[in-house]
């Protein structure tokens, strides 16, 4: 039986290399200050979905609980966000607090539902939720705008210009990391990793399985709305897409691009997903085809991903279990 010692150094293991954020951090503000305001755009969407896709990976990697739901909460995130400013009259920056809050209800509410089940069962819940949620966006015309979304309604990016948003996002994301990354680090942690590695052993040893289990959905969900809210801010708008299983999907894939059971996966998987996503296609139309042999490549040679990749190769900033 692997003892809770064995488990703690496990997690305490999955590291990011935390002696390269002070120069990265460097790196990406002079590559904001210094680039067109499409690159600052362009990096504001990675971030924002970097913090989207970990949100993920903490339940998949570190739970074990597979979500094809999970745009569900970056949805709540961002129309949390715009109904406070549109219909409860609220300051933007006042209604940056209630989207990430409207996501994690949500995540209670469903996650209550859906860990009383396990396996392909909870997956398939989870996405029966998420298109819950999305029908309520498409169809209630006269709250949510229907399938025309809420357009219009305030000022992109706050008034901020491209460049300045940018920092704030990066900013404020690399503070939504760094508290996940002392979530996993903590006693919680080791409780969602223990419960995931192997439930009936958890409650052998005196854990609440599906309390452990549920407090881990919510969390996700409220850091997936807090990328929902930034992404609503960023456009200044929200549509019912926000929620859908296409974002999802784009979700699952960037967890498994970066790697499963790493940290740094779901950052890793933005990364590469994104840049694939904008620059490929000036080269190639049919791009999803490249990201296809891609994940085959990665599921086939590398199954886990870039971080195992950079593992093998022996630097920190990679799986960090070994």
């Amino acid at each position: 039986m692997t003892d809770p010692k064995t488990l703690w150094a496990a997690v305490s293991r999955a590291a990011l290399n935390w002696k390269l954020l002070v120069p990265l951090a460097v790196a990406l503000e002079l590559f904001n200050r210094l680039s067109p305001a499409s690159s600052s755009t362009l990096l504001t969407e990675v971030a924002i979905l970097a913090l989207f896709a970990t949100s993920l990976n903490l339940l998949m990697s570190f739970g074990h609980m597979v979500s094809f739901g999970h745009a569900a909460y970056f949805g709540l995130g961002a129309y949390g966000f715009t109904l406070a400013v549109t219909r409860g009259g609220l300051a933007p920056e006042m209604a940056l607090l209630v989207g990430p809050l409207a996501a994690a209800l949500g995540g209670l509410v469903f996650g209550a539902l859906c860990v009383r089940l396990t396996e392909i069962y909870f997956a398939m819940l989870t996405l029966a939720c998420a298109q819950i949620t999305y029908t309520v966006l498409f169809q209630w015309y006269d709250v949510t705008g229907g399938d025309t979304g809420i357009t219009g309604f305030m000022i992109p990016r706050l008034g901020l210009s491209e460049t300045g948003y940018a920092s704030l996002v990066l900013g404020l994301v690399a503070l939504a990391l760094l508290a996940l990354w002392m979530i996993v680090k903590s006693p919680l942690g080791l409780m969602i990793r223990a419960v995931g590695q192997d439930r009936a052993r958890a409650e052998a040893l005196g854990l609440a399985a599906r309390r452990v289990q549920l407090v881990a959905f919510v969390i996700a969900a409220f850091f997936a709305g807090i990328a929902g809210t930034l992404y609503a801010v960023l456009h200044g708008s929200a549509f019912p897409d926000y929620a859908g299983l296409g974002l999802t999907l784009d979700g699952l894939i960037m967890v498994v691009l970066g790697g499963l059971n790493s940290f740094a996966g779901g950052i890793w998987g933005a990364v590469i997903y994104e840049m694939l996503s904008n620059f490929v296609p000036k080269f190639i139309h049919q791009w999803e085809l490249v990201l296809g042999l891609l994940l085959l490549g990665i599921c086939l040679a590398m199954p886990h991903g870039f971080a195992g990749l950079l593992a093998r190769l022996g630097w920190r900033g990679g799986k960090g279990e070994k």
